[in-house]
């Protein structure tokens, strides 16, 4: 198999840093600090954390940037002009952000510099003004001020359960987790250094303010690949002690795992466990807080085991339902629901889902095949999983990608009901925008013969089984540091 340049040269300054990094007697490595910058403001920070660049390059007044991969860039402002003959310093950077096989330095860190480094389509991850943004403060960067690091006094974080992590659930939970866990939990699960090139977070897809759905019918996934089923919630998969994910690769009671998978795969979050967690070793506050979670230093392991703390904490508060607070119509609603609709067989339990899987002919959502990147990750994932006719599928499998059974084709995982206020669209390819067009589909495929009222009285008792969740902050995230090395002579 063939890797793009700019991997592998990527992949070999890793190996090389992390060579180093044990030749220490694995202290934390150190580099000079860059010049004192005024900070590049919120707008902009983002702007680099879309596009990546702080997963590779040192930029003064770019929280985290301090990568070790690519060219340092604090005097990048003054030294553009002239480095490609007939290109202003603004062209070049410009340039050199847009094509991939553009001049990138005359110096690099470790020998020649290569070419054909930057990531393929890097301006599709940008949005409105992100480029002129980037551009702009980049000329800004000239080099001057004094490199010495100024003297850091770690602050460790204040143990205090998160809110949402304290808000008193619809029932007990099964399983509870010290406020340190969750804690942690929580820092790590909005903070995009924990992804391959550091510009997204678990947040990105699951956030909070949409019940930790994107909001989206099929999810972006990572950066410059598009994914071909929709984002479930991660709310209440404490209670589920079945199967994960629309098509139920992934054990329920084994959440670190599933945690591990979303880390590493390549659609999802793309990163190197290895590299993660040397990341996390450079923020000292994250050093202290993991010691006050597991006694011990920051490890792949306790990076899922706090993940996990911090997901199972996120559940629903009491609904009308749970308070029987219901209106005429939803009452009407629920005695339908448990009745002649029948929605009781699959939609069972405490989270409305007996966890098994059906196949309903739920229709196909046509972007998945009109999409090229979206059709190449179905192609990929299906190959994946040994799919033998992965090159001719015209439509999701679903668990019978996993277990190669013609009875399980196009089986999905019955959905729990829990916030479907706030979690369209839905289905497993959110084809449907709107409860009503759910119950409309059942009605139709099951031949139910629901007249309109009865149809509108089962989404009232449907919604009724969503919370007043609460509001969410994301937390301000320590910034990595330089660390001691040896006497640091």
């Amino acid at each position: 198999m063939r890797y793009p340049k700019w991997i592998l040269v990527g992949v070999g300054i890793l190996l090389l840093t992390t060579a180093i990094y044990f030749a220490a007697g694995g202290s934390h490595l150190v580099r000079s600090a860059p010049a004192p910058q005024e900070d590049a403001g919120e707008a902009t920070a983002q702007s680099f954390a879309r596009g990546g660049c702080a997963a590779c390059h040192t930029i003064p007044g770019v929280p985290n940037a301090v990568g070790l991969v690519g060219p340092d860039l604090s005097a990048i402002g003054a030294e553009g002009e002239g480095r490609v003959t007939g290109l202003s310093a603004e062209e070049y950077i410009r340039q050199s952000i847009l094509d991939p096989a553009a001049f990138i330095a005359p110096a690099c860190p470790i020998g020649e510099c290569p070419t054909d480094v930057m990531p393929p389509n890097l301006s599709e991850r940008l949005v409105g003004d992100d480029l002129d943004r980037i551009v702009g403060y980049l000329l800004t960067l000239t080099g001057e001020g004094e490199f010495l690091a100024p003297a850091y006094e770690l602050v460790p974080i204040e143990i205090v359960r998160p809110p949402e992590a304290g808000v008193r659930a619809f029932a007990d939970p099964p399983r509870s987790y010290e406020d340190a866990q969750v804690l942690l939990g929580k820092y790590l699960f909005f903070d995009p250094r924990l992804s391959g090139d550091a510009g997204i977070s678990c947040a990105s897809c699951h956030q909070p303010d949409n019940a930790w759905t994107d909001g989206l019918a099929l999810s972006d996934g990572y950066p410059t690949t598009l994914y071909f089923r929709n984002t479930p919630t991660v709310m209440n998969t404490v209670y589920n002690q079945g199967f994960l994910y629309w098509d139920g690769r992934m054990d329920a009671t084994d959440m670190p795992t599933l945690v591990r998978d979303h880390l590493t795969e390549a659609h999802f979050m793309n990163t190197d466990g290895r590299l993660m967690t040397e990341r996390v070793k450079q923020v000292p506050e994250y050093v202290q807080l993991f010691q006050d979670a597991y006694s011990g230093g920051p490890s792949f392991g306790r990076i899922l085991n706090g993940l996990t703390a911090y997901v199972h904490s996120l559940n629903s508060p009491a609904s009308p339902y749970d308070t029987g607070d219901l209106s005429p119509e939803a009452q009407a609603g629920q005695e339908l629901f448990e009745g002649r609709a029948g929605c009781i067989a699959c939609h069972s339990g405490e989270t409305f889902s007996d966890g098994a899987f059906y196949a309903l002919g739920v229709p196909d959502n046509p972007d998945v095949w009109q999409d090229p990147l979206r059709h190449i990750t179905f192609r990929r994932f299906m190959r994946l999983f040994g799919v033998s006719e992965y090159r001719t599928l015209d439509t999701d499998p679903g668990l019978a990608a996993l277990t190669g059974m013609a009875q399980d084709r196009g089986a999905f995982r019955s959905a729990p009901l829990r916030e479907l206020v706030h979690t369209a669209p839905y289905m497993h390819n959110g084809v449907f925008g709107t409860l009503t067009e759910v119950v409309q589909f059942y009605d139709q495929s099951m031949g139910l013969d629901l007249s309109g009222e009865e149809i509108e009285q089962i989404v009232a008792f449907l919604e009724s089984l969503s919370s007043d969740l609460p509001e969410i902050q994301a937390p301000v995230l320590p910034e990595y540091q330089l660390r001691t090395l040896g006497d640091n002579r």
